[in-house]
């Protein structure tokens, strides 16, 4: 590391002290290393990305240093964005000032403001950190493996805790909390409503600059931005009560105070531990979904049969099994009144034309967190990705948006037939039942789902290269029916073998693949016929 120093520490006291500007707490690149709020803006241009050791953790960091970095560095305009991008790492002296404006607020225990905390809670009862970690059993959120509870009082590491801290503030569970006073009821967090989509670039500064809008809070930028935007550190400790609002801005929802939270922590063996956790119901997000967050993508549901009204827009979600791949439409292309890109992306596509070349690819990271239907305990984490070329971003064109949904409807409709034939299988000896309908085709979705997103990304980096040399898009298409059609057989057959030998099931079996291999062969004779109409083939290419 070689960029000047960091901003200077504030004096040490004797009481605990964990700095989140200077101590290290967030881990970069593999995990192993772990760097404060400026070390890892001075060396951005050297890391990678932010890892978390969750896929939410990792949202969650990858927000509060967005909100950071937006209120050292703006950018305010085009002009400023364009000399961040140019520039090698980004400048200490915007960082300095701003550290220098806000004194021990980045302290995670300080008496009387403690970071991201409620210090009014003081005079409730602590429970364990149990409570503070996901993956450990506590209340609602029971694991198979993990036997602790929520009376039991692990220790955990003030970076630890800082890190668990931010990512229950975005992503904590909803349902019944330790009250303050009376009201129990939370809803889930907000970061649990979308997958949260993140523009990844080669380093950790093009990172951060590429999901960095233009930020001016007096003139009102970016959208639902205003002139009282700030990230919750600026602001004065929440009361204990929890209430509901609109968000001021930008920083202010990327750093949502969802809880109200406050660590206990002790000395142990001459280290400060965190020993204690009070997690009560905070602030509500008030405002539709659509209007106030940027990092989402969103999408508008085929209207209803006799249905006047067009349907509302829902966010973009990750689901089991189903990648995330299935929203490319959603996540990477504008035109479609249906569909809203992340606003993130849509800025960014504007500033592609003089900056980055054309031929230049990203990834479209997305992270997720699936709760348990009541809402009120994890199921699943998520982490995907989608390769984002920058002709695609760039393209306006709306037979291109075709070109990829009916890939997605190719690869969905096979999945149907799959399941299809599982399903007739089974009624043929009157041995299904609804109820266990996603028993009998989980096996089949492992082994077709998680086969498709590299045959799909290829066919993305496919159209981008048509779209940027105006070349032919019809070989592109013809791949991915072709990695369909292979995928979905392959699943087929593997099911097949697993069955049983006798002789009825088999000739079952054979007459139900056989429905399964027309259904798929006219599937792939409709999509490539109905792609003629908007690929581009040898002669107008």
């Amino acid at each position: 590391m070689n960029a000047s120093p960091a901003p200077a520490r504030p004096p040490q006291e004797k009481r605990p002290t964990f700095d989140l500007v200077h101590d290290p707490w967030i881990p970069v690149d593999s995990g192993d290393v772990s760097v404060g709020l400026a070390d890892l803006l001075l060396h951005a241009h050297e890391f990678y990305r932010i890892a978390g050791e969750t896929p939410p953790m990792t949202a969650a960091l990858y927000r509060l240093v967005l909100a950071f970095a937006h209120r050292v560095y703006g950018p305010q305009d085009e002009q400023e964005w364009e000399s961040l991008w140019a520039a090698h790492g980004l400048p200490t002296d915007p960082l300095r000032t701003y550290v220098g404006k806000f004194p021990n607020h980045f302290d995670l225990f300080h008496p009387e403001r403690p970071f991201f905390q409620c210090p009014a809670l003081a005079s409730c009862s602590m429970s364990g950190t149990a409570k503070l970690v996901p993956f450990r059993a506590a209340g609602n959120n029971v694991t198979l493996f993990d036997h602790t509870t929520a009376a039991d009082r692990p220790m955990l590491s003030p970076a630890e805790a800082a890190r668990w801290l931010v990512t229950v503030q975005a992503y904590d569970t909803g349902g019944t909390k330790t009250p303050y006073r009376t009201v129990k009821s939370s809803e889930r967090a907000p970061c649990n409503q979308f997958g949260c989509v993140l523009v990844e670039g080669a380093t950790l500064k093009e990172t951060l600059l590429l999901n960095m809008p233009t930020y001016e809070p007096e003139s009102e930028m970016p959208m639902m931005t205003t002139a009282d935007d700030r990230p919750a550190w600026e602001t004065s400790p929440p009361r204990a009560e929890p209430k509901s609002r609109d968000p001021l801005g930008w920083t202010d929802l990327l750093t949502w105070p969802s809880r109200r939270i406050l660590l206990s922590s002790r000395t142990e063996g001459g280290n400060t531990v965190v020993d204690g956790v009070i997690i009560t119901p905070g602030t509500r997000l008030r405002g539709e979904l659509r209007h106030v967050e940027l990092m989402a993508a969103f999408q508008r549901p085929a209207r209803k049969p006799r249905s006047k009204k067009p349907q509302p827009f829902s966010p973009v979600r990750l689901r089991e099994r189903q990648g995330v791949w299935r929203h490319s439409q959603e996540l990477l292309l504008a035109g479609d009144p249906d569909r809203q890109r992340p606003h993130t992306l849509e800025e960014l596509s504007g500033r592609m034309e003089e900056l980055i070349p054309e031929h230049t690819e990203f990834t479209l990271r997305v992270f997720g967190q699936q709760l348990k239907p009541d809402g009120g305990a994890i199921e699943c984490w998520f982490e995907e990705e989608v390769p984002a070329p920058v002709a695609l971003l760039r393209a306006q064109d709306s037979r291109v948006g075709r070109l990829v949904g009916f890939a997605v409807t190719l690869a969905d409709e096979a999945g149907y037939a799959l399941r299809d034939m599982v399903i007739t299988y089974r009624k043929e000896f009157q041995a299904y039942r609804r109820e266990d309908h996603a028993k009998y085709t989980r096996d089949l979705d492992l082994e077709y789902w998680p086969n498709l997103p590299q045959p799909f990304g290829t066919y993305l980096r496919g159209l981008g290269a048509a779209l940027r040399s105006d070349g032919p898009e019809t070989l592109v298409v013809r791949e991915w029916s072709g990695a369909v059609h292979r995928v979905a057989h392959h699943a087929a057959e593997h099911w097949i073998e697993r069955l049983s030998d006798r002789a009825r099931g088999l000739y079952v079996a054979g007459k139900v693949h056989g429905t399964f291999v027309g259904t798929v062969q006219g599937l792939i004779d409709r999509f490539e016929a109905e792609t003629r109409h908007y690929a581009k083939g040898e002669e107008s290419a």
